[in-house]
């Protein structure tokens, strides 16, 4: 845990805008089409490592912070298994460990149970592949949808997953059988983004129709259309305890919206650029975004008020996906106001 600065002790009192991070420097990874992955200090916005990654653009990415993997999805067909710790980023050390080869396209999507060594892939090869990650292979492939699969959201308790692509449907998958359990149509242009509640009983899609919608997954059916975005809708993060959504979009904003009303809350419109990408900190009420092309720029927000409070430059190609170790943040903002702390006293 970093030290607090002046600058966080000054906020902390009360003289000044509070700190974004104070008493913390989480760590962020970004994939970019540069063929990077970069690990960042988001306190300070500077870049710790710059991973070389596959031969095409990274597209996806999952990190474990605590056990120092991170799993990235590229344009040359494979995904990567990589070691993050500090021992990964010495001069003479290898840091991706291995590939995984079975798609035919690019990787759109990869989402991990790292406690279980499992990991599920989209690709523009029309399938979804789940993997073993001790056995280094994929267990089972999904057939189904006609054309790239974009977009996925897991719950790996149930076993269930909620896909969408290309052919502008929404499938929920048995992740155990391998079998389409539901099918779901409504939007009219592929669909980019998407995530299934804890429940998978409702599920959010965004698409290039510029509308999100909501999901009845027990009706097979849409029960709100939204429409703001008045370009492709890239990337979405829900907040299902509140109900609560951020949109991205090519038109360069955000959007923060209430779902139980299906109405817009706020909107963020800094980005000079398409924004493809979000990590969304729902407790602190931060958020990193990612756009390009031409932009290729990370910004750091506090989404209660729209605040900008940095600009973060490094990679050569657009942004396409990034991950926030958020759970530092919260630590060290406990620690700083006495919360779980147990004082030692003398026998």
């Amino acid at each position: 845990m970093a030290p607090f600065s002046d600058e966080d002790m000054k906020a902390l009192m009360g003289e000044e805008r509070p700190p974004m991070f104070p008493g913390s420097e989480p760590r962020m990874f970004s994939v970019s089409s540069d063929h990077t992955m970069q690990l960042w200090n988001l306190k300070s916005g500077e870049m710790r490592h710059s991973y070389l990654m596959h031969t095409a653009s990274g597209l996806c990415l999952d990190v474990d912070f605590e056990n120092e993997i991170a799993i990235t999805g590229s344009g040359d067909d494979t995904l990567g298994v990589w070691d993050i710790s500090d021992a990964g980023r010495e001069p003479d050390a290898e840091p991706l460990q291995y590939l995984l080869k079975g798609h035919e396209m690019p990787v759109n999507a990869v989402e991990a149970d790292f406690p279980n060594k499992r990991v599920l892939s989209s690709s523009c090869d029309s399938t979804l592949k789940l993997w073993d990650l001790e056995e280094r292979q994929a267990i089972r492939t999904m057939w189904g949808h006609q054309g790239p699969v974009c977009c996925t959201s897991v719950n790996w308790e149930s076993l269930q997953a909620l896909s969408a692509g290309q052919d502008q449907i929404c499938r929920l998958w048995d992740l155990e059988t391998g079998k389409c359990t539901v099918k779901m149509e409504g939007h009219t242009a592929p669909v980019w983004g998407i995530s299934l509640d804890p429940e998978c009983r409702k599920a959010v899609s965004c698409s290039v129709d510029r509308h999100l919608m909501i999901w009845d997954l027990r009706a097979k059916a849409c029960v709100r259309a939204m429409l703001q975005h008045s370009r492709p809708v890239t990337a979405l993060k829900v907040d299902w305890f509140t109900s609560q959504c951020i949109s991205a979009s090519v038109d360069r904003s955000l959007i923060l919206w209430d779902l139980d009303a299906a109405e817009p809350l706020n909107k963020y419109e800094k980005h000079p650029g398409s924004v493809w990408c979000l990590d969304v900190d729902w407790i602190g009420r931060r958020m990193v975004t990612g756009s390009g092309p031409g932009d290729n720029s990370i910004f750091v927000w506090d989404w209660s008020d729209g605040f900008l409070e940095k600009e973060i430059q490094g990679h050569e190609g657009s942004i396409w996906n990034l991950k926030v170790d958020w759970s530092a943040a919260h630590r060290a903002a406990e620690m700083a106001m006495g919360i779980g702390i147990v004082k030692e006293t003398d026998d």
